[in-house]
C-alpha cells in the first residue's frame, strides 16, 4: 500500500485503492475478530483484557483503531492506556500488566498509520514514554528503542500426556511426579476467588511485590467467562498453591498464581504446572504459553527448568519527557529497600495497600 497525505483530525491514509481512517471509537465484536484472525493477536489485544484493566485498575482507554473508510472494516488495532502512576509519572501503554501488546495491521502502511497517531498523541498528552509490547508485531522502527529484558517461555503440547511429560526436562519431571507421590491433589475450577485471592496475596507478599485488587480476579471470570479458570493444588484437604488461568484458541496461558511457602517443599508448584500441562493436552490445547519473566529473576529461572522455547520480547519504547530508558520493574535496584520492607509487613496491611500501589505500576 503506498501512503501519501496525513491530514488533522481522524488521519488518512490515501492509496491507490482505499483510504484508512484512524479513530478511537471502538467496536468491541469488529475489534475481536480482527485480533481472533491476525496470525499475531493475543489475549490481551482482545477488548475483554482491555476492560478488565479499564475498571479494576482504572486507566483510561485511548484505543486506535484504522477502518476501510466509510465501512466497519478493521485494518488495524492498537490498545492503549494513558497510566497516570504517582512511581513513573504519566505513560502510553500497550498494554499494562499484559505480557504482549502494540500493533495488530494487516500491512506494514497500516501499521505505521496507527503508530503515528500514538506517537502523536504521546506528545499531545506529554508523557513520559510510549510502551509497545511487542511479540512477534515489533514494528522495528529507527525512531524506537528496544529493552532488552524480558523473556517468554512458550512450549509446544503433545496430544499425549505422556509424551508430553517426557519432553520435560528429568530434574524438573522428577518433581512433578514426587508431588503427586506426596499426595498432592490437582482440582479445577473448586475453589472460589477469595480463596484464590488468599493464596495469592500471601506469595506476592513474600516476594515483595505488591497484590492486584481482588476485583481484577473476578473480573477475570466474567470478562473471559469459560476461558478463565481457578485451578488448585490441596495437601490433605488443603489449599496449597493455585493459579488463575487464561485460554486463548489453542493455548494455554497461566497468568496470576502463588503457593503457600510452607508447603514449596512438597513441590506444590512443579506439581501444578506439571498437572495444568496434562490438562492442556487433554482438553485439546497445543501451546502452553508460560509468560514473560525478567532475565535472571527467580521466576527466569523456574521456567528455564521446564525446557521451554525461550523468546526475547522486544518491547519498543518512544521517549518523549524522558531522556532514557525506563526501568518500572520491580527488581530495579531503587526499589529493593522497598522490597525488603514490604515482605516483614502483616499480611492484612500488604492486601490493603498492595491494590492501591499496584494501579501505580506496570
Amino acid at each position: 500500500m503506498e501512503s501519501n497525505v496525513l491530514v488533522p483530525g481522524a488521519r488518512r491514509l490515501e492509496t491507490s485503492q482505499e483510504t484508512i481512517e484512524i479513530t478511537h471509537a471502538v467496536d468491541a465484536q469488529c475489534w475481536d475478530a480482527f485480533v481472533r484472525q491476525h496470525p499475531h493477536g493475543t489475549l490481551f489485544h482482545l477488548m475483554g483484557w482491555q476492560r478488565l484493566i479499564e475498571n479494576a485498575l482504572e486507566h483510561e482507554p485511548l484505543h486506535i483503531v484504522a477502518r476501510a473508510s466509510g465501512t466497519a472494516e478493521v485494518a488495524g488495532i492498537l490498545p492503549l492506556f494513558l497510566v497516570r502512576s504517582r512511581i513513573f509519572g504519566r505513560m502510553l501503554v500497550s498494554t499494562p500488566q499484559a505480557a504482549y501488546g502494540g500493533i495488530l495491521a494487516r500491512s506494514d502502511a497500516v501499521a505505521g498509520l496507527i503508530f503515528e497517531r500514538a506517537r502523536r498523541l504521546a506528545a499531545e498528552l506529554s508523557v513520559e514514554f510510549l510502551e509497545l509490547r511487542s511479540f512477534h508485531n515489533a514494528l522495528g522502527s529507527e525512531t524506537l528503542l528496544r529493552k532488552d529484558l524480558y523473556v517468554t517461555f512458550r512450549q509446544q503440547l503433545q496430544p499425549d500426556p505422556d509424551a508430553n511429560m517426557l519432553a520435560i526436562p528429568r530434574k524438573t519431571r522428577a518433581e512433578v511426579r514426587e508431588g503427586a507421590r506426596r499426595g498432592l491433589e490437582f482440582k479445577v475450577n473448586e475453589i472460589s476467588v477469595r480463596e484464590f485471592f488468599n493464596v495469592y496475596s500471601r506469595s506476592v507478599r513474600d516476594l515483595g511485590t505488591p497484590t492486584f485488587p481482588r476485583r481484577l480476579f473476578e473480573g477475570g471470570l466474567r470478562e473471559f467467562g469459560s476461558d478463565c479458570k481457578l485451578f488448585s493444588v490441596h495437601w490433605r484437604g488443603k489449599l496449597a498453591s493455585a493459579v488463575w488461568t487464561l485460554f486463548y484458541k489453542d493455548e494455554i496461558v497461566p497468568y496470576f498464581g502463588g503457593s503457600i511457602r510452607e508447603y514449596n517443599p512438597l513441590a506444590v508448584n512443579s506439581f501444578m504446572y506439571g498437572s495444568l500441562m496434562k490438562y492442556g493436552c487433554e482438553n485439546g490445547y497445543r501451546v502452553f504459553d508460560f509468560g514473560r519473566s525478567k532475565k535472571g529473576s527467580g521466576s527466569f529461572h523456574f521456567k528455564k527448568r521446564w525446557g521451554m522455547t525461550m523468546t526475547d520480547l522486544p518491547y519498543e519504547y518512544l521517549l518523549v519527557r524522558r531522556e532514557n530508558m525506563p526501568d518500572t520493574s520491580p527488581m530495579n535496584p531503587k526499589f529493593q529497600l522497598c522490597v525488603k520492607a514490604w515482605r516483614r509487613l502483616p499480611l492484612f496491611l500488604t492486601r490493603g495497600l498492595g491494590p492501591v500501589i499496584s494501579r501505580h505500576l506496570i
